[in-house]
């Protein structure tokens, strides 16, 4: 769905929005619920400023993520909060004129674009600047307001899921709750320019200089790939969706099937090639060393291994274990697979 342009009303970039979202700052403090002054804080803490939910742009962004959600989860979720990043800092301006200079720069390579009068509406489409969102964890989505993305989130770039997919981004692995049980779509506007089918996942930038992105399908993509040497001149976060639900919440004790990694590793070692395996086990041992994450671990093999082998091998070890054992889990759990 493109924010940008809507039948019920055109919004340029949300800009053109920005007198009805300053009126968020005029409500009084008896106006605000214990659940408002939680997700207030959040959003003082992330820099960020919350939406009133009269506000324009906040009914087109909530009205979009309630109607995919409610098809999958019915009412067992609740939007308690949109976030704005307003790019109010130097830093933040910095990076805002930058993501239209690309995008200025995507719009002339394309050969359609004229840059008489400075048309920033033609420049847009000319760029193909869709809008993406992924889950992220508090701590992530910190340090990428405040120092942009990093290669963790995906061994070759940044994937994000198109907009009009918020279910699948929060099954994705780096969508775990919070302490409180909230979740968070984080959704970026992203220069899509000249889109390539990725077919490999050792692709890790454009196979020529025409393209800018990659996609698993020209016609109804699913997945965006953003190249590493793209992601944080192409990618502009813009807008956080604060999300509790109940029914895929993180529990302390998992009920679906995991298994440990000592043994899944042994277990995929019967499907996979011996160089596959040697990569995990050296994997494996930077995880051990602290010098990837646990998320990392969980990504870089998925990417070796493929969801389909790793599901069903993690289903046949269906038993529980020790607490400490630290599992992976098939559900939402922080730091575990999410399939």
């Amino acid at each position: 769905m493109d924010y940008t342009k809507t039948k019920e009303t055109p919004i340029n970039h949300y800009e053109e929005q920005q007198g009805s979202t300053n009126s968020s700052e005029s409500r009084s403090n008896e106006e605000v619920s214990d659940c408002d002054q939680q997700h207030s804080s959040i959003a003082n803490e992330l820099g960020l400023m919350e939406l009133p939910n009269d506000d324009k742009v906040y009914k087109l962004i909530y009205g979009h993520c309630h109607s995919k959600l409610t098809s999958h989860l019915g009412n067992q979720f609740k939007i308690v909060s949109i976030l704005k990043n307003e790019f109010k800092t130097p830093l933040g301006q910095a990076k805002l004129k930058a993501f239209q200079i690309y995008t200025e720069s995507v719009a002339k390579k394309s050969g359609s674009y004229c840059e008489c009068g400075g048309n920033k509406a033609a420049a847009t489409a000319a760029a193909r600047v869709k809008y993406g969102c992924c889950g992220v964890e508090k701590e992530e989505l910190k340090a990428i307001l405040m120092y942009g993305f990093s290669q963790f989130r995906n061994n070759n770039g940044l994937c994000l899921s198109p907009d009009n997919a918020p279910l699948q981004c929060m099954i994705d692995p780096s969508s775990s709750c919070n302490e409180d049980g909230t979740r968070f779509l984080l959704f970026s506007r992203i220069i899509m320019g000249k889109s390539e089918i990725v077919g490999s996942t050792a692709q890790s930038y454009p196979s020529s200089p025409e393209f800018d992105s990659g996609v698993d399908s020209l016609t109804s993509p699913k997945k965006y790939m953003i190249w590493s040497t793209h992601m944080n001149t192409h990618v502009l976060p813009e807008f956080v969706v604060c999300i509790k639900t109940p029914s895929i919440s993180r529990s302390k004790n998992p009920k679906s099937p995991w298994i440990l990694f000592p043994v899944l590793i042994k277990s995929i070692s019967k499907f996979l090639n011996p160089s596959q395996i040697r990569l995990i086990q050296k994997h494996y041992k930077e995880y051990q060393e602290r010098r990837i994450s646990r998320f990392e671990l969980i990504q870089r093999l998925r990417t070796i291994a493929g969801d389909t082998l790793l599901v069903q091998i993690i289903k046949s070890f269906g038993q529980k274990g020790p607490e400490e054992s630290r599992p992976i889990n098939l559900q939402s759990q922080r730091g575990c697979m999410h399939i």
